[in-house]
């Protein structure tokens, strides 16, 4: 689980980290809905976007391409983060 899930955690006491982190990721892995909704959306979003790279007749095709290929990225660095 990325350590990023626990940033408010580390901003308490150095007693009650522990049982803070323990918490939140218990209330993480619990959040199966969310997760699992966020991750077919991202993922729905991530198989559209191949489909703006194939109108070759946009003038603007080259950046459209780059564009798509940074989006790709972004959505599965967010997939990745909730991968838990």
């Amino acid at each position: 689980m990325d350590s990023r899930w626990f940033l408010e955690d580390r901003k308490l006491p150095k007693n009650e980290q522990a049982q803070a982190k323990r918490e939140s990721e218990k209330a993480l892995k619990n959040s199966n809905l969310v997760r699992d909704r966020l991750r077919a959306i991202l993922e729905q979003e991530l198989d559209q976007s191949f489909r703006y790279e194939e109108d070759f007749e946009n003038p603007n095709w080259e950046r459209v391409h780059v564009s798509e290929i940074a989006r790709r990225k972004t959505l599965r660095q967010v997939i990745k983060l909730i991968d838990f």
